[in-house]
């Protein structure tokens, strides 16, 4: 009788015990169409995400090795999630997307197209992620306790010939490149230009007080 009555003690807490364990569970992870390619091929990386929460946004890193593959674009199956343009760095893609109102992150949360280039064997890895959440001050803000599960996905690359495939996009694209930002870099012109113009400014303002000293002395003389 003492037996039976510490096993359903034991069946009792494990079912209490069970759903907290489920319901904290957040995380974050990476998955790709396949594992082999030839080159000229597509590959697509998905970012998947779990969350008792709502989010308003998430952001990720995945590190490539930029001779093997080339990002074309990335975009979230979300609706109302956008995508956020970054400048990009070599050998790294950075993509962010953010939506005005809360959604559910559940599943496929955003997917990367790469395209191969060459004869290659590679990987590619999950740098960093977040998903963002609105906090009590209306902030945006990283969800606490989000865990980062499979990171890395090895990949072969064939030398002989493929296709990229044309499969649509689940969201508007956002465009990938190293290439500069021309918004990003028309601050720094303008700023430059003010910069010089104030400058003639001040030189054309100090010149003309000088000419008046001068002319004042000249005058007393």
């Amino acid at each position: 009788m003492k037996k039976i009555a510490l096993t359903f003690l034991a069946l009792i807490c494990f079912f209490i015990a069970a759903p907290v364990k489920a319901q904290s569970a957040e995380s974050i992870w990476i998955t790709a169409s396949t594992n082999s390619f030839k080159t000229g091929e597509t590959l697509i990386v998905t970012v998947n995400g779990a969350s008792a929460s709502p989010i308003q946004g998430l952001t990720f890193q995945i590190k490539f090795d930029p001779a093997c593959l080339q990002p074309v674009n990335a975009a979230s199956p979300i609706s109302g999630m956008n995508g956020l343009s970054l400048p990009q760095i070599t050998g790294l893609v950075d993509a962010s997307f953010a939506s005005t109102t809360p959604q559910v992150a559940n599943g496929v949360l955003a997917e990367v197209r790469f395209i191969t280039l060459g004869a290659c064997q590679t990987n590619v890895t999950l740098e960093s992620a977040a998903l963002v959440i609105k906090n009590e001050s209306g902030f945006a803000a990283p969800l606490p306790g989000v865990a980062l599960g499979e990171k890395t996905i090895a990949l072969a690359v064939s030398a002989e010939k493929g296709s990229s495939q044309d499969a649509p996009l689940l969201g508007t694209p956002l465009p990938l490149g190293t290439e500069p930002d021309p918004a990003a870099s028309s601050p720094v012109s303008t700023g430059t230009t003010v910069m010089f113009a104030v400058i003639g400014i001040l030189l054309l303002a100090g010149i003309v007080i000088l000419i008046r000293i001068l002319r004042g002395e000249n005058t007393r003389g």
